[in-house]
């Protein structure tokens, strides 16, 4: 590797226009591979949404660049990630030549188009699993089984998906269990859309299924990523596990356990279903007014859609919650050594996550569902707790904690990865993979 390495990342968005841990994890990445320049040459390819003109592009990094928006195609193609044009994109490969591109999303704006154009231009492709290819999205909200173990199977997929949107079981059923004959999945009548549900969920795991066929590595943050992928019968000589990495860790934490006899717990995140928060605030409304028990909550989306104007709704009377705004990032981290307890309460399977990382940082214990990601870990991490979405769950562990204190003391913050562990176990375990076989 004498070289430098060509390496292209490309997203649905950019980091900071977009703060999920899929855009930190790639900015991360990112900063490392930079001060290493004798190693790589780095660009970070997104396309602009359609609706661009919401998108402040000023002073981004030279190396982001912005792609003229993708044309969608019709409703199966778009369910499919499968698009009409994606503008630039091959001209940019001819250009830049890339000799690892490095794909962070299948959606609406990295598509199987992009994928194909990759592989034909030659250069090798590493695909990172950051959220789960399911047509659920692995999302557990009102639903009532066992946690999905991730093989495709369209009548069940089908039947959770529409579950997720708030269709009745007898109903979510009968539709997941036929085809949708005679109707064609383009229809714009909305039964027709509905009866040809199936038709989508199977053209999507087909999507899929050529993705991972196509890469030449996946990148998994979690075991249950891997086991997931293997589950669906994916090589598994191409499955990479590669834990991400968190902040460095902040200086003493001053804040003891409940020192003024409150029990601050803080929350930060999107305020969408998935994040769980509707299960830590029913856990406090169902403790007595009087319990000195205080919920902050930092985030972006709020009052975007019903979910968070029934919140806000829900707490507006209530003193012991509090909407406290977005904060940037590092502030944040600061923010945080002044509670006693995070809380991640995701009902989807996370795959990092993030934020038990940042709390680890901040010094801070945590307490979060017993899924996925966040079970990974929390499970043997004294000081922690991993709990069902169970409300009342919740509200037990809260008076667990107010009746002895004692018991956050035994977190102590373990050590933490840095994106040069993650550069160097890219380097170890997929790029000497890569120029072994050139």
């Amino acid at each position: 590797m004498e070289k430098r390495i060509r390496y292209l990342h490309l997203s649905d968005n950019f980091y900071p226009l977009m703060t999920g841990g899929t855009e930190i994890f790639i900015q991360q990445l990112i900063n490392v591979q930079i001060s290493l320049d004798n190693k790589y040459e780095v660009i970070w390819v997104c396309h602009k949404s359609n609706n661009s003109e919401k998108i402040k592009i000023k002073n981004l990094e030279n190396y982001k660049i912005f792609l003229e928006p993708v044309l969608q195609d019709n409703r199966l193609n778009t369910f499919s990630y499968i698009v009409k044009e994606i503008p630039g994109f091959y001209e940019l490969l001819k250009k830049f030549k890339p000799d690892i591109v490095h794909v962070h999303s299948l959606g609406s704006r990295t598509t199987i188009n992009h994928i194909e154009a990759i592989k034909s231009f030659g250069a090798k492709l590493i695909f990172t699993l950051h959220t789960p290819p399911c047509s659920c999205m692995g999302n557990l909200l009102n639903a009532s089984h066992d946690i999905c173990k991730g093989d495709l199977i369209d009548t069940r997929c089908t039947f959770f998906r529409l579950k997720t949107k708030g269709i009745p079981d007898l109903l979510s059923k009968l539709i997941a269990y036929q085809d949708g004959w005679p109707f064609s999945p383009n229809n714009k009548n909305v039964f027709a859309r509905l009866l040809t549900s199936r038709k989508l969920t199977s053209n999507m795991h087909v999507s899929w299924i050529n993705l991972i066929n196509k890469v030449d590595f996946v990148h998994v943050l979690s075991n249950w990523g891997k086991d997931m992928l293997i589950k669906q019968k994916i090589n598994c000589n191409k499955i990479n596990l590669i834990r991400t990495a968190g902040p460095k860790k902040l200086s003493y934490k001053k804040r003891l356990p409940m020192e003024d006899n409150f029990l601050k717990l803080v929350f930060w995140g999107r305020c969408n279903p998935e994040k769980g928060l509707h299960i830590i605030i029913d856990a406090i409304l169902f403790l007595n007014k009087d319990l000195p028990i205080q919920l902050d909550i930092y985030g972006p989306y709020w009052g975007d859609d019903s979910y968070s104007k029934n919140l806000i709704k829900k707490i507006q009377d209530d003193s012991r919650i509090n909407f406290v705004g977005n904060l940037a990032r590092k502030k944040l981290l600061k923010k945080l050594q002044d509670y006693d307890l995070a809380v991640v309460p995701s009902i989807w399977m996370e795959t990092g996550p993030l934020t038990i990382l940042e709390a680890f940082a901040a010094g801070i214990p945590v307490a979060g569902t017993n899924l996925g990601g966040i079970k990974e870990l929390l499970k043997d991490q004294a000081g922690c707790f991993l709990l069902s979405s169970d409300p009342l769950a919740w509200r037990n562990l809260f008076m667990n904690i107010l009746n002895n204190k004692i018991i956050l003391s035994e977190f102590k913050s373990p050590k933490i990865r840095t994106f040069y562990d993650v550069e160097s176990d890219f380097e170890k375990f997929i790029l000497k993979k890569i120029y072994k076989k050139r």
